[in-house]
């Protein structure tokens, strides 16, 4: 993939599952529209997630939080659920094991999926879209619950967008998280 195209997020839904193809970097900056969509999925009943990463350049810890928050709901829920994570690349596979996620969702090298005509375009990738401060401080907390190691690494995140949070300073602007990445 070209370094100048903004990533994007495609996604269509089968019987029994959701499909996501993750293209470019997917980050705080840009994953509004995919987390706004995994919500609504959640709230129609899904409970199978494949998301396809073979287009992704780079994995942010917001956006892994968020998918962490999915994986953890699906498994909470008493019905059969589950996340599974193709075609991660090495340097994301490495990042998703160092988080703990990999315990929780099924990874895979690769799946034959068929009937992905009907994808379709979920935001834009534009800074427009950037996530709040709240649910990146959020996305931060579920990476430090579901690994032990992983509060050391997110403690700071967390108290630093806390405190803007608290003091009011553009209190739910992602923008004002910026500086925590």
């Amino acid at each position: 993939m070209g370094e100048g195209r903004k990533p994007m997020y495609q996604v269509c839904t089968h019987t029994g599952y959701a499909f996501v193809k993750v293209s470019g970097r997917a980050s705080y900056l840009n994953c509004d529209p995919f987390r706004r969509f995994l919500r609504g999925m959640m709230e129609e009943g899904h409970r199978n997630y494949v998301l396809d990463f073979a287009d992704c350049s780079g994995l942010d810890s917001t956006f892994l939080g968020i998918l962490v928050g999915v994986a953890l709901a699906v498994r909470s829920e008493g019905e059969e659920g589950s996340m599974t994570l193709l075609s991660l690349g090495e340097r994301n596979l490495e990042t998703v094991e160092n988080l703990g996620i990999h315990r929780i969702a099924h990874v895979r090298p690769k799946l034959e999926i068929t009937d992905l005509d009907q994808l379709e375009a979920v935001g834009n990738g534009s800074d427009d879209e950037a996530i709040s401060a709240r649910e990146v401080c959020e996305a931060h907390k579920r990476l430090m619950e579901l690994n032990e190691s992983n509060v050391r690494k997110f403690h700071d995140v967390v108290s630093f967008l806390e405190q803007r949070m608290d003091e009011g300073a553009n209190g739910d602007s992602a923008r004002t998280a910026s500086n925590a990445h």
